[in-house]
């Protein structure tokens, strides 16, 4: 096994923390502290081991702070988190070594080594920037193991061309286990492939073994453009995609009368997004989303479900063709999530995370907005019209619409978010966590903000969720930089941010700095941290938020504890942060970097918001479903209403029956253009006027 790291420029004590190169301890630079090694093994480790050696030692640096400790005698287990004492007995410490870290070659090489050290105490651990030190008090036997495992999706590999683009494209429908309507429902569709680019094609056995020929094919313009705005229809249908000399892309399905000519772009790129929701929408129809309300829709659009659940995938697809766009024009949902990217062969390998979410696709045309824009769309969010939120965003979109936007391309948006390359790998490598606990670090680096501080730890903490909690004050810069290169599921910072990083008692820290982030998703409230959120996505990290100019701290505060709160509640950092932003005036001075659909926890059981305005005989409600999760159905709080992700149901209700369901929910609620969570809001409607 071969390791590479990179140099730290902080690290100082021991040399034999790290490689040749500085990177993290690597199995090879273990071995390399302890004289006398011997093979086989001559205690056994328990656990599954690929190699065991016997040494003889009284210190030994392990790699990272990231560590169980185990006593095999009395058979107990814990993560280590400070220095520790061991006593007499015989005892199991296990770290990780993740190949993504110190191997960079390959995005996408997630590979880990579990390095296992069994020893008889007594003895101390302790957590250094370098490493866990192990520290026996009398030099003695020790036995080393070392496993190494490899799991993720198949990798289709295509030359870096048009042709070989389309060719990767056509195998990514493999994540659907069925081609019936219920592909519709997200249980029924796994990530797709990976997608990367070299000399030649590369498809695995499992891959070609399990594509379907739906007989449905597409032929494009030789564009990488049109490639990327034709891919979630594409894969969707199950198309087989081809390029050629063509101008307009063109829809064909073997054995139907089905023969689309589409517009060139850019009027590809709104007919494909209509055709995906309409054959979309269908499909959950003839699945029987909610069986007790589809008749009348069904009978709208002259479908049969259990005739048109026998057809193959190309004859369902001319029988959705034909459907009046009249019939379904007011039923179908707002789609949940729209990207708007530059394509390119490189970006390529972003396609697979797009079409995991079923995201639109479209070129990144838009009209940036001045200042006095920003203010008017700001004062137009908090102050919107009844009943219906406004969105807009700092650089606007020419064509396509969703409730989620993302802007994978240079620039720098609002209301949608910045997801880069480097964040959709990332995510990636954290698909699977060690461990049933969240790690979630605090950082107050101003002493003047610190009612965040405990206002936004009460909630982490009172959240009924496997959370530890750390709370940390006036970090030095190579403080802060280990809070962000350690094993965190959540950093929440809370201080200011300067010209040349985030502000510590010596200084600032660049996040351009860090060579290996570790932290998974964060929150810098601090002034203008945007470009210092994006260099933490860039070296590890999965997304966060961030500011672009100066907030208030009062303000800061606010948005800080409403997204504390939203985030340990399942929303997506995205979601999260778009509602928690609505307590202030400015919250267009909030986004987020990074793959803004990412959650840190399972999505919440009703991801609904509640948008509410007060009439002379009750109240006016919108709920409004939007999750990440295409697709699925959810129970509104009020009444028995099933919805559909993407819907909005209107209704209205007296004040006693608003008061109880909001105190037996649990869901934001924007009212008078405010954010509330719903028992707070029961309170305060339920006291005497």
């Amino acid at each position: 096994m071969v390791f590479r790291g990179t140099p730290d420029a902080r690290s100082g004590g021991d040399s034999l923390a790290t490689d040749d190169d500085g990177g993290p301890l690597c199995p090879e630079a273990i071995l390399e502290q302890l004289d006398s090694v011997q093979r086989p093994a001559a205690w056994p480790i328990p656990r599954q081991t690929d190699e065991s050696f016997t040494a003889e030692t009284g210190r030994l640096v392990l790699p990272g702070t990231d560590v169980t400790v185990s006593g095999l005698e009395c058979n107990a287990q814990y993560q280590l988190s400070r220095a520790a004492e061991l006593p007499e007995g015989t005892f199991l410490v296990t770290g990780t070594v993740e190949r993504a870290t110190c191997e960079r070659d390959d995005p996408f090489a997630t590979d880990e080594v579990r390095v296992h050290v069994r020893f008889d105490g007594p003895a101390s651990l302790r957590p250094t920037c370098e490493g866990t030190v192990l520290s026996l008090w009398e030099s003695g036997p020790i036995t080393l193991g070392f496993s190494e495992t490899t799991t993720g999706l198949e990798r289709v590999q295509v030359p870096e061309t048009v042709a070989g683009l389309a060719d990767g494209l056509s195998c990514l429908s493999v994540a659907h286990h069925t081609m019936a309507p219920s592909r519709s429902h997200p249980a029924q569709r796994d990530h797709p492939p990976l997608l990367t680019t070299g000399e030649t094609a590369s498809i695995p056995d499992a891959v070609a073994r399990q594509r379907r020929e739906t007989g449905i094919e597409l032929r494009l313009p030789e564009t990488v453009e049109s490639v990327f705005v034709a891919a979630p229809l594409a894969f969707y249908l199950g198309a087989s995609v081809t390029v050629g000399d063509r101008d307009r892309p063109l829809l064909t399905a073997a054995g139907t009368d089905v023969h689309r000519e589409f517009s060139p772009l850019p009027g590809f790129q709104t007919e494909a997004a209509a055709m995906l929701r309409r054959v979309f929408y269908l499909d959950c129809l003839i699945r029987r989303v909610n069986p007790g309300r589809n008749a009348d829709l069904l009978d709208a659009c002259s479908l049969d479900p259990d005739a048109v659940r026998a057809l193959s995938p190309a004859g369902r697809l001319e029988r959705y063709l034909s459907v009046p766009s009249a019939a379904i024009r007011d039923g179908l949902p707002e789609w949940h999530l729209s990207t708007h990217a530059r394509p390119s062969l490189d970006r390529a390998r972003c396609l697979p995370f797009l079409l995991d979410k079923l995201s639109l696709v479209y070129l990144p045309e838009a009209a940036e907005l001045d200042r006095r824009d920003l203010l008017d769309q700001t004062l137009a969010d908090a102050y919107p019209t009844r009943g219906t939120p406004a969105t807009a965003t700092r650089v606007e979109p020419s064509a396509g619409s969703a409730r989620v936007r993302a802007w994978l391309a240079p620039g720098t948006p609002v209301d949608a978010f910045k997801p880069t390359t480097a964040a959709y790998e990332n995510r990636y490598r954290y698909r699977e966590r060690d461990g049933d606990r969240l790690r979630v670090s605090v950082v107050l680096n101003d002493s003047t903000m610190s009612d965040e501080r405990g206002a936004v730890t009460d909630i982490y903490r009172a959240a009924d969720l496997p959370m530890d909690v750390t709370v940390t004050e006036r970090l030095t810069r190579a403080e802060l930089a280990d809070v962000f290169e350690s094993r965190n599921d959540f950093v929440h910072f809370i201080g200011h941010c300067e010209d040349g990083g985030l502000r510590c008692p010596d200084g600032t820290l660049s996040a351009e700095t860090l060579s290996n982030v570790r932290t998974r998703t964060f929150f810098l409230n601090a002034c203008g941290s945007y470009d210092e959120g994006l260099a933490l996505v860039e070296s590890g990290a999965v997304a966060g938020a961030v500011t672009f100019t100066d907030v208030l701290d009062r303000h800061a505060a606010r948005v800080g504890t409403a997204f504390a709160r939203l985030l340990s509640n399942g929303f997506s950092i995205h979601r999260a942060l778009a509602l928690a932003r609505r307590r202030i005036v400015m919250g267009k001075d909030y986004a987020v970097v990074g793959d803004g659909t990412y959650a840190l926890m399972p999505g919440p059981a009703d991801p609904v918001v509640v948008w509410l305005t007060e009439t002379d005989a009750g109240y006016d409600v919108v709920c409004e479903v939007v999750t990440p999760r295409a697709g699925e159905r959810y129970r509104l709080p009020f009444g028995s209403v099933n919805a559909l992700n993407g819907r909005r149901t209107a209704l209205s209700v007296d004040a006693e029956t608003l008061v109880e369901t909001l105190e037996s929910a649990s869901v934001p609620v924007i009212f008078d253009g405010d954010f509330h969570w719903s028992p707070n809001l029961a309170a305060r409607l339920a006291e005497p006027a």
